[in-house]
């Protein structure tokens, strides 16, 4: 190999090598994002369980919970972008049948969307009875999803 080839083979590599690990670091703060967007979720449904076990549960808690989980459920699927999966080398909780099923995860990430959107109706109503029938459907949407696209459930 000439001098010239040499250094334009490490060259070559040095870019990867940074490249590489400009990816990496991208799918670290989308798994960190990606957290942080499902504590706020989990924190909103677990608020919402813990008020409608109270006698008698707050409405306008119950409101607010209610207000953040329709507000945030549409956004979950853009915290899955492509490369941000088992393959990025991240340790992530998602299995890679968000990507490999986008279909099916689609479905999945709108069933929450809906579930939500139909509590926060009934919520903002004042109606305990239709509130805490549309939040057991969030717990459904939630646990089904994660039945099928989350590699460890510790709920």
């Amino acid at each position: 190999m000439t001098r010239n080839t040499t250094f334009r083979v490490l060259a070559a590599v040095a870019v990867m090598a940074v490249a590489g690990s400009a990816l990496a670091q991208d799918a670290a703060s989308v798994e960190k994002a990606r957290k942080d967007f499902f504590h706020v979720l989990g924190k909103a449904a677990k608020g919402s369980g813990e008020e409608f076990k109270k006698t008698p549960p707050s409405i306008a808690e119950i409101q607010k919970f209610a207000a953040i989980l329709d507000a945030e459920a549409p956004k979950l699927p853009s915290h899955f972008p492509a490369g941000s999966g088992p393959e990025s080398g991240v340790k992530t909780e998602a299995k890679a049948d968000i990507w490999a099923k986008p279909d099916a995860f689609k479905k999945a990430a709108a069933d929450l969307a809906t579930a939500a959107h139909n509590y926060n109706l009934a919520a903002q109503k004042g109606d305990l009875m239709a509130a805490g029938a549309a939040m057991k459907a969030v717990g459904g949407a939630c646990k089904a999803c994660h039945k099928e696209f989350k590699a460890k459930d510790e709920h």
